[in-house]
């Protein structure tokens, strides 16, 4: 193609071309688009098999170091604090996430802002057969530089469309073959979001009354992790029974009728990642159990 001379930097030379990243390195940015603070909006659509089509908007803002603040239809449903505070909105009231606990990975819709970037963002939580069907390729999404792939499904008979914003590395478009769609628009870079906008200062519902007490934690810390065995002795029923749920309540209902677990339990299940289904990891979970429930029939003196 040859070189527009309108491209031509000041000093009369043409700017390098954008080298095409792998999908390795995909990755590595989205990992590292964390550290970042952003904002923008997430347009979720797509149909499932209850309640047919669904189209949700969120607003979003990201400060760094884990810090979220999610909103849908102007209304606060996730805020989570630099101090690991995480405070959710649950049949309409702010509700504080205990210290420890696992975080709510869902906010009321098939996928949400906690999946665009992260250790924890929805790339981890992809099944590890999908693979890669061709290089990146240099596009425009929302008037920003962006990469787009796309991915194989396991079975080999759909791909996933998948773009990556250039300059931060976090994931603005996802198109899946059943229709549903994950879509960000509006995203902007901010040297800094102030600290106020990710702590909750209105009325709080329900205070934890086991915080401090070790024997309530650990039994909390059982349940989760005995929910987690169960489901990870039954992938493929799990991921039958949550596939088509359109939003956190659907899919912790057909996690607590095919397991037989608690809400607590099945938001665990919900949010754990792909890469605790090996049997190292299986193995690791039932020995903790094992030692928990060692330490509360015979609790130390101290305790």
């Amino acid at each position: 193609m040859p070189l527009d001379v309108d491209q031509l930097l000041p000093n009369g030379s043409y700017p390098e071309p954008m080298r095409t990243p792998s999908w390795v390195e995909l990755v590595g940015r989205n990992i590292a688009a964390s550290a970042l603070s952003v904002s923008g909006s997430l347009r979720v659509s797509g149909k499932n098999r209850q309640d047919g089509p669904f189209d949700e908007q969120f607003e979003f803002w990201h400060g760094g170091g884990g810090q979220w603040r999610i909103e849908r239809d102007g209304e606060v449903v996730y805020l989570a604090s630099a101090d690991g505070t995480v405070t959710v909105l649950v049949d309409g009231e702010m509700r504080r996430q205990a210290s420890g606990r696992i975080r709510m990975a869902w906010v009321g819709s098939m996928f949400s802002p906690l999946d665009l970037l992260g250790e924890d963002s929805l790339l981890r939580k992809m099944s590890t057969r999908t693979r890669v069907t061709r290089e990146a390729e240099a596009v425009e999404k929302d008037g920003r530089a962006a990469w787009s792939t796309e991915l194989v499904t396991p079975k080999g008979d759909d791909t996933i469309e998948l773009a990556f914003d250039d300059g931060t590395g976090i994931l603005v478009l996802l198109r899946s073959p059943n229709g549903g769609l994950l879509q960000v628009t509006n995203l902007a870079v901010h040297d800094q979001i102030e600290s106020e906008r990710f702590t909750w200062d209105g009325p709080i519902a329900d205070a934890d009354p086991d915080r401090n007490d070790p024997r309530a934690q650990a039994a909390n810390r059982i349940e989760i992790l005995s929910a987690l065995v169960t489901a990870l002795e039954r992938p493929q029923d799990l991921l039958s029974a949550v596939a088509g749920t359109a939003d956190n309540q659907q899919a912790r209902t057909a996690v607590v009728d095919l397991l037989g677990v608690s809400d607590t339990g099945a938001d665990a299940v919900l949010s754990m990642q792909v890469r605790r289904f090996g049997s190292a990891e299986v193995d690791k979970i039932r020995r903790e159990v094992a030692e928990l429930r060692q330490q509360t029939e015979h609790p130390s003196v101290d305790q």
